[in-house]
């Protein structure tokens, strides 16, 4: 049973549609809007993901320290947009998150803890800031960033709990962030 358990995970993965993330449409409540945004969407699902997977290979301090930062500047990006601050390039920083963070982890990169976390907050703000850039007007900002930040870390310790399975296989670290640096190549021409 265990071994079809990460298969079945990437299938579910791959095949949300990226029409799921655009939610606010209909009798969706705020919370409930926030937190499927970035379950939705392959590019928030693979690079939040591969924060906790990195935290967990990079270890002690880092196990907070990145989804820390990449939480906090999430809500600040989020913030930013609620407030009609422009951030040029958005779809391009969150591509560039996934091709990022997929080659930290199929490089298995080892940085300081102030560099890992600097760069998990810049790709944190990218992706906060799209969330508020679509929340729907009738929609509380409270509840809608709720939920997007509490599915976001969900999301960064299905990373962390990924890597202590992979820890036992390292090739499948590899294999998970070689998968994501595609991904985020593959983006970037859609």
């Amino acid at each position: 049973m265990k071994r079809y358990v990460l298969p079945a995970l990437v299938l579910a993965a791959l095949s949300s549609s990226e029409a799921w993330a655009h939610t606010g449409h209909g009798a969706a409540t705020g919370f409930v809007s926030g937190f499927a945004h970035p379950l939705s969407g392959l590019d928030h699902v693979l690079a939040i993901t591969a924060v906790g997977l990195w935290a967990g290979s990079l270890g002690r301090r880092a196990i907070i320290g990145l989804p820390a930062s990449f939480l906090g500047a999430m809500a600040l990006g989020f913030w930013a947009a609620l407030i009609g601050s422009e951030l040029p390039m958005i779809e391009l920083g969150i591509t560039a998150s996934v091709l990022g963070l997929g080659l930290a982890v199929l490089l298995n990169l080892q940085p300081s803890l102030i560099l890992a976390a600097g760069a998990c907050g810049i790709f944190g703000i990218f992706h906060g800031y799209a969330h508020g850039a679509e929340i729907a007007p009738a929609v509380s900002a409270i509840d809608y960033g709720a939920g997007f930040l509490l599915a976001s870390a969900l999301l960064l310790g299905c990373g962390l709990g990924l890597q202590s399975t992979v820890r036992k296989v390292p090739a499948m670290s590899r294999i998970f962030g070689g998968g994501v640096a595609l991904a985020g190549m593959a983006l970037f021409f859609v």
